[in-house]
C-alpha cells in the first residue's frame, strides 16, 4: 500500500514481487527505507523509494536510472552497495521511482552522535577521526570513478554491529539536482542546507572538493556536537555557509586538538582551491594527526604552508576547466616565479680622510747651542761635563708616528666600532707625542743648564790667585 505522502508502505512488493517491503527503517524528505525481503536470492536487503512527486519527471527518472546503474559499479568497503533499481507503478498510477541497496544491520551515524552527545556532550576525537577517515576512504572511490556525492551528512552514514561505516545514497542529489525541473524553479536546494558547500548554495557547479567541504562541517559536528552554521530557514543557513567562517572545533569543546582545528579549517575554506585538493590527501593528512596522537605527540599546526599535488578545480559561474585542469576564471600566474637573486648591499665607503685625522708629524726640535751636530731633530752629544759615574741623560731617538691604514667596514656596526676604535688610539697618539714634547724639551733645558755651570767651573780654575 503506499502512505499520504505517496511511499510505500508495509506489506507492499515491488519489482512483480521480487522485493517485499518489511517495516519502515527512516523516513525523510525526499524518500522512505524499508527492510525488505529479495525472494529471488532469499536476503535482507534495504529498499529506497522516493517520494512519488519525485517520479512525475520524466527527466529525472532517466536520470536516476543512469546514476543508480554508476554507483552499482562502486565496490568498496566503506560503500553501501546497489543492486538494483527501477520504477513502481501504484493502483493510482503513480510512479515510484526505488533503489534496492545493501542492508546494513547497525545505526545511522546521526543515531550514534545523538546518543554520544547524550553521555559525553560530544563524540570521542579520536572516534570521530576514525569515522571520518572511512567516509574519506568511501569518497576517494567514488571520486575516482567520477562520482560526486552532493549530499554528505550523519544521515547519510551508517555504522555497522562490527564498527564498519558505510556511506549511501551515492548519485541520488546528482539526480536530484539534474533532473527536477519543476522543484528547483520554486528555489529547492539540493543537499542538506546544514551541510552545504558555497558553491553548491550560490548555484555553481561541483566538483570533488566540495564532498570535502561537507565532510568538514560533518566532522565538526563530531567533535563538538553542534553544527557549523545554523538558522531559522535553509537560505540563511546558506547565506552563512558562504560569508561567515565558522569557529574552531576547540572552542566549544577544549579537548580538540589543534591540529584537529586546523583540518576542520582548511576542509571548511570558502573557496575550494584552498581546500584539500583530494579525499585522499585530507585522509592522509587526517591520519598523520591521529597517529601523532596515539604516539603521544603533538600534533603539527598548520602554520606553514602544506605543499599537495594540485587537484580538481570547481567550475564557477563565467569560468571553464581547460584541459590542463586549470580554471580558467582564475588566470595563472605569469612570470619566473623564482625571482632575482637579493642584492646584498655593500657597506658604505667613505670618501673623505679617517675619523682620526691626518697623520701627526714627528716633532722638530730647535737647536739648543751653535756647534757641529749629526743632522736630524735632535743635538749631536757632546763629550759629558760630568765625572766618571755619573748618569748621563738618555738619548732621544726620533719617535715614528704610527701608520694607520683604514680597512672596509664590514658592517654599519664594525664601522663604527672601527671609528670608535681610531679615534681613541689617535688621541692615545696624540696624548703621547705631547707628552714626548715636553719631556724633551726638560731634557734639553737641563742639558744647557749643566754645560752652562761646567764652563764657568772649569774658567775659574785658570784664574790667578787673589791675595788672601
Amino acid at each position: 500500500m503506499s502512505g499520504e505522502d505517496g511511499s510505500t508502505g508495509e506489506g507492499h512488493s515491488l519489482a512483480g514481487g521480487r522485493y517485499v517491503l518489511r517495516h519502515l527503517l527512516g523516513q525523510g524528505g525526499m524518500a522512505s527505507v524499508h527492510l525488505a525481503h529479495d525472494t529471488v536470492l532469499d536476503r535482507k536487503v534495504a529498499v529506497k523509494t522516493l517520494h512519488t512527486e519525485l517520479g512525475r519527471e520524466q527527466a529525472f527518472r532517466e536520470r536516476f536510472r543512469r546514476e543508480a546503474q554508476a554507483v552499482a559499479r562502486l565496490q568498496h568497503t566503506n560503500i553501501v552497495s546497489v543492486f538494483d533499481s527501477g520504477e513502481d507503478i501504484g493502483p493510482d498510477g503513480a510512479t515510484t521511482p526505488y533503489i534496492v541497496m545493501e542492508y546494513v544491520e547497525g545505526q545511522a551515524l546521526r543515531d550514534v552522535l545523538n546518543e554520544a552527545i547524550a553521555k559525553h556532550g560530544a563524540m570521542p576525537a579520536d572516534q570521530a577521526l576514525k569515522i571520518t577517515g572511512a567516509v574519506l576512504s568511501a569518497l576517494e572511490a567514488s571520486h575516482d570513478q567520477g562520482l560526486v556525492h552532493r549530499d554528505i551528512k550523519p544521515g547519510n552514514v551508517m555504522v555497522s554491529a562490527k564498527g564498519t561505516v558505510k556511506v549511501m545514497d551515492f548519485g541520488i542529489a546528482r539526480a536530484l539536482q539534474s533532473g527536477v525541473t519543476s522543484m528547483t524553479q520554486t528555489g529547492m536546494v539540493v543537499g542538506t542546507p546544514q551541510y552545504l558547500s558555497p558553491e553548491q548554495a550560490l548555484g555553481k557547479s561541483v566538483d570533488a572538493r566540495s564532498d570535502l567541504y561537507s565532510v568538514g562541517c560533518m566532522l565538526f559536528e563530531l567533535l563538538t556536537g553542534q553544527l557549523p552554521f545554523d538558522g531559522d530557514s535553509p537560505f540563511s543557513i546558506a547565506y552563512k555557509h558562504v560569508q561567515e567562517e565558522a569557529p574552531s572545533p576547540s572552542g566549544l569543546n577544549p579537548a580538540v586538538r589543534p591540529g584537529v582545528d586546523a583540518l576542520v579549517a582548511r576542509a571548511m575554506r570558502k573557496d575550494p582551491a584552498h581546500r584539500f585538493p583530494t579525499a585522499e590527501a585530507m585522509r592522509a593528512e587526517l591520519e598523520r594527526i591521529a597517529a601523532g596522537a596515539s604516539d603521544g605527540g603533538t600534533p603539527l599546526r598548520v602554520a606553514t604552508p602544506l605543499v599537495i599535488g594540485e587537484g580538481p578545480r570547481s567550475v564557477s559561474a563565467g569560468g571553464a576547466v581547460s584541459a590542463g585542469g586549470s580554471l580558467t576564471g582564475f588566470p595563472q600566474v605569469s612570470g619566473d616565479l623564482r625571482g632575482p637573486a637579493p642584492q646584498v648591499h655593500q657597506p658604505y665607503q667613505p670618501s673623505t680622510p679617517p675619523p682620526y685625522g691626518p697623520q701627526t708629524p714627528p716633532p722638530a726640535f730647535a737647536q739648543p747651542y751653535p756647534g757641529p751636530h749629526t743632522p736630524g731633530p735632535f743635538p749631536q752629544q757632546q763629550p759629558s761635563p760630568y765625572p766618571l759615574g755619573h748618569q748621563q741623560p738618555y738619548p732621544q731617538q726620533p719617535y715614528a708616528a704610527p701608520q694607520f691604514a683604514p680597512q672596509a667596514a664590514k658592517g654599519n656596526g664594525c664601522s663604527t666600532a672601527l671609528v670608535i676604535v681610531g679615534v681613541i688610539i689617535g688621541v692615545i697618539v696624540l696624548a703621547s707625542v705631547i707628552v714626548a714634547i715636553v719631556a724633551a724639551k726638560q731634557e734639553q733645558n737641563r742639558q744647557n743648564n749643566t754645560y752652562d755651570s761646567g764652563a764657568s767651573t772649569a774658567s775659574s780654575q785658570y784664574l790667578p790667585d787673589q791675595p788672601i
